[in-house]
């Protein structure tokens, strides 16, 4: 079996090619347009559609297009849906099963398994005239007598009638060779008749020498119960048949629902894609919006901050796919601030949306702990990767005595126990102990003397080099069977995906988890991919020059994910919310520097606001969340000041944090407040810049975002790359976690562009 998983495993896939099956096929051909059909029939999306004047016919030709873009976020249930198609044995209704030796030899096996009957019952008479004929208590020969006459019965209904059962159960294939036909069958069963007939004349003679009275009796029970069995299956009594066509019929009936409901399923995960795919598709034909007042047709999109049927095909998650699909092995990096989605990239790749449509992988997931020890992550990996491969390759052998099993199933059931075993071994430790003892006593002298001796062997806890060891054996073979059983796995069809990395309290001891772990990555066909912080990114980068560390030598890449741009800020918008105004969606990245997370609070928040002032204007909507984020900072630096109450610049401080008195200042009164914060002193410094810093960019939010902003303004600020363009006022608000002077000098080039008042710092 290694032999034929090496040989498998050296076989490679185009991770780029589509699987090309059957299911897939009927999937892509079948099934999607109706589903693309019955969105587009929706009256919401018909209102979009007269409204925007698009023609449907033209957005059903679009989205089918290219469906491996709906296709691929639904490959998990295409998965399911695969399975149990397989397991019915048929793609679709009313087409037969493969065709296997015993339909074709039909009458042949037939034929022994009556004589192997017969020879069953024969047997069980000449046994219990022998014990008839024995020394044994009547009793005893009763007991025993019955102990052989079930026995044989039992047998009997195992081995032959089981085995006629099973191959009449077996539908005949289009083709039928001679031995396999119903009337080949017919003449074997009376062939095997005659044959018996003719035996019993023939040792008549012997059984009567060897029969008692008992076992005459036991005899032509038996008998009679062989008679009646074997003649009705020879017979093929028309009841029989119908109890046998309906055990076959509620088995398919069942598999037939199990594939249905998979079907179902696909098909629910198919049509929550095709919505949001929609959703962009008629924002991005339709000319958009410059309203000042926010009217949204549909914000059901907004229920859910993590929704991978919403997910913006970003830089990022293009150049993961890109990289995945030409590396065989090895360890990929996602660095990024928090928030900006690299949780939700991992999750898409778990869900193969990275893979071509139909293919499949198995991803172990796994969550980085902030305090940890290698030896017990090490652990709880190998732990990880036990269940999932017991969860994925899960089968049930074959319960047909003369069934072939395939060889994926046996290599499939011998690396299940395999993992089953490992993790016994992971999750306890075993001890056993053998041993004798004896006891002799010398006649005539009264004396004992005895002997013992016990062997006792304890399983010792591996060490960390010994688990890391098996656990690389593991996997390998894991990868290598992935691509033996499945023959739509993808290329490398194993990951092991670690998030949570950046959340380590210190950047030392991120840097020895990573030292650590790296003895496992370069697994042959397996993926490793960690979430790691922007320290790993910097030095990653920092390659080229004479420094090297554990991030640059444990990782073949390191992507990073980065803020959202107002494209991809207006997609993400646009798959959430219909009809959301321009003016509204530019005010929510500057607003939220385009992080994912913040960008859809913003919206909530937006939304939040139209229930209490229907169709609210952006002036109205702008000074609401700016007001709620000022008074949020001017909480935070009140309470940053308490343990420096008594000083007198911190009394001066403290009046002018005062939050709702701040947020109903006019842009006058609250530029001269951020002139006064912005002269500093020496102890209260860093809490006055703060302040300030956010000040003076709600000011510039307030000033920009009014009732009078025009299309050509937007349009502008959204082209134009320059200082007033409204990336730079995004990456003023990107910088407040990092350095509160860039962010300060960036919204005072936005403003110089925009004409608006300065204040110097």
């Amino acid at each position: 079996m290694a032999a034929v998983i090496r040989i498998m495993a050296a076989e490679l896939v185009d991770e780029r090619a589509p699987a090309d099956d059957s299911v897939v096929r009927r999937l892509a051909l079948a099934e999607l347009p109706p589903i693309v059909d019955e969105v587009l029939a929706r009256p919401r999306i018909q209102d979009e559609c007269d409204k925007h004047k698009l023609d449907p016919a033209e957005l059903r030709e679009r989205l089918l297009a290219d469906p491996d873009e709906l296709l691929s976020p639904t490959n998990t249930e295409i998965s399911a849906y695969r399975d149990a198609v397989r397991a019915l044995g048929e793609v679709g209704p009313g087409r037969a099963r493969e065709r296997t030796w015993p339909s074709d030899y039909r009458a042949v096996l037939e034929f022994f398994l009556l004589l192997l009957g017969s020879a069953e019952m024969m047997g069980a008479a000449l046994l219990v005239g022998v014990i008839a004929r024995g020394g044994l208590p009547v009793i005893v020969k009763i007991v025993l007598g019955l102990v052989v006459a079930a026995g044989v019965v039992a047998l009997y209904f195992a081995v032959p009638i089981g085995a006629l059962i099973t191959v009449t159960e077996r539908l005949p294939p289009p083709r039928l060779r001679p031995l396999g036909t119903h009337r080949a069958a017919k003449i074997a069963r009376w062939l095997a008749f005659l044959v018996l007939a003719v035996a019993v004349y023939a040792l008549l003679p012997a059984l009567e020498r060897s029969l008692t009275v008992w076992g005459a009796i036991a005899a032509s029970l038996l008998a009679v119960i062989a008679l009646v069995l074997a003649f009705s299956v020879a017979s093929l009594n028309p009841d029989m048949e119908k109890v046998i066509a309906r055990n076959v019929g509620v088995r398919r009936a069942r598999l037939r629902a199990d594939a249905a409901a998979a079907l179902d399923v696909w098909r629910d995960a198919a049509r929550a894609t095709v919505v949001p795919a929609v959703n962009r598709l008629i924002s991005r034909l339709s000319a958009p919006s410059y309203d000042v007042r926010l009217t949204v047709r549909d914000d059901s999109g907004l229920g859910t901050m993590a929704n991978l049927d919403r997910v913006v095909a970003t830089a990022a998650r293009e150049r993961l796919r890109r990289v995945l699909g030409r590396m065989r092995s090895g360890a990929v990096g996602i660095a990024g601030p928090r928030g900006v989605g690299k949780t939700t990239l991992i999750e898409v790749h778990r869900e193969g949306w990275l893979l071509p449509r139909g293919r499949e992988h198995v991803v172990i997931r796994v969550d980085a702990p902030i305090g940890y020890e290698g030896r017990d992550f090490a652990l709880h990996i190998y732990a990880a990767a036990c269940e999932a491969v017991i969860d994925t390759l899960r089968t049930e052998r074959k319960k047909w005595i003369f069934g072939r099993q395939p060889a994926e199933d046996k290599v499939r059931l011998d690396v299940v126990e395999d993992a089953t075993r490992r993790l016994d071994r992971i999750r306890y430790l075993q001890t056993s102990t053998t041993g004798w003892s004896g006891k002799v006593t010398l006649p005539g002298t009264g004396a004992d003397v005895s002997a013992s001796r016990s062997t006792a062997k304890a399983s010792q806890p591996l060490t960390y080099p010994e688990i890391i060891n098996e656990l690389r054996k593991f996997l390998t073979r894991v990868a290598a069977l992935l691509s033996f059983v499945n023959s739509n796995a993808a290329a490398t069809p194993l990951v092991v995906a670690i998030d949570e990395l950046d959340k380590i309290a210190s950047a030392e001891h991120a840097y020895r988890f990573v030292n650590e772990l790296k003895a496992l990555f370069g697994v042959p066909g397996c993926h490793f991919v960690l979430s790691v912080s922007e320290d790993a990114l910097i030095s990653f980068e920092r390659r080229g020059f004479a420094v090297r560390d554990a991030f640059d030598s444990a990782f073949d890449e390191i992507i990073r994910v980065d803020y959202l741009t107002l494209a991809e800020s207006r997609e993400l918008l646009s798959s959430r919310l219909i009809g959301v105004p321009e003016p509204f969606v530019t005010f929510a990245y500057c607003f939220s520097g385009g992080l994912p997370r913040d960008l859809i609070r913003v919206a909530r928040a937006m939304m939040d606001i139209t229930h209490t002032t229907p169709a609210p204007g952006l002036a109205h909507v702008c000074a609401a969340l700016t007001g709620t984020a000022i008074e949020q900072a001017a909480r935070l630096a009140q309470r940053e000041l308490r343990p420096l109450a008594h000083a007198a610049s911190v009394v001066e401080l403290i009046r002018l944090a005062d939050g709702p008195s701040l947020t109903r200042r006019p842009p006058g009164e609250l530029q001269a407040t951020i002139g006064k914060l912005v002269q500093t002193t020496e102890e209260t410094a860093t809490v006055r810049l703060e302040l300030a810093t956010l000040l003076y960019f709600a000011l510039t939010l307030r000033e920009v975002f009014t009732d009078d902003l025009t299309k050509d303004q937007i349009v502008t600020a959204s082209l134009d790359p320059g200082p007033g363009s409204f990336e730079t006022l995004a990456r003023a608000r990107q910088a407040f976690g990092d350095n509160m002077t860039h962010a300060w000098l960036l919204i005072e080039e936005f403003r110089a562009a925009w004409r608006l008042p300065v204040v110097e710092l």
